[in-house]
């Protein structure tokens, strides 16, 4: 007997959250009581088809901590569109709106990284930057 044929496995794309851990980001967040908001990204990476979550010892704008750059990854190349860089993440609600974006699906593919954006996390838009390049 034949082997089932399986159709070939898409890659949907969806958004990839790259989340700073560094010393002052990760300090922030213990100060603040939100050290949990981590967990919660994860579990929304996880229960994202598509997401993707990069974590970073340091990001690098510690004056705006705690950060991260969210984008939409595009599931037929791999590759990221522009990118929103929000800061303030250890505030318990831009750290929940931003787990519940990313659940909701996050940015889109049109290229504007920050259409859609949930009221909270409006305030926390440090800039928008080009794509995300991830390096070995």
């Amino acid at each position: 007997m034949a082997a089932p044929v399986r159709p070939p496995v898409t890659d949907p794309g969806g958004p990839l959250l790259a989340l700073c851990l560094g010393a002052r980001c990760s300090a922030l967040r213990d100060l603040a009581g939100t050290s949990g908001s981590v967990d919660a990204f994860q579990d929304a990476v996880g229960s994202t088809r598509g997401a993707v979550l990069v974590t970073a010892g340091c990001l690098g704008p510690c004056a705006l901590a705690a950060v991260a750059a969210v984008t939409h990854r595009d599931g037929a190349t791999g590759c990221s569109r522009p990118t929103v860089w929000l800061a303030g993440l250890h505030e318990g609600a831009r750290a929940g709106a931003l787990a519940d974006w990313i659940t909701d699906g996050g940015p889109g593919g049109d290229g504007e990284p920050d259409a859609g954006l949930p009221v909270p996390l409006v305030p926390a838009v440090a800039g928008l930057g080009p794509p995300v390049r991830l390096g070995r």
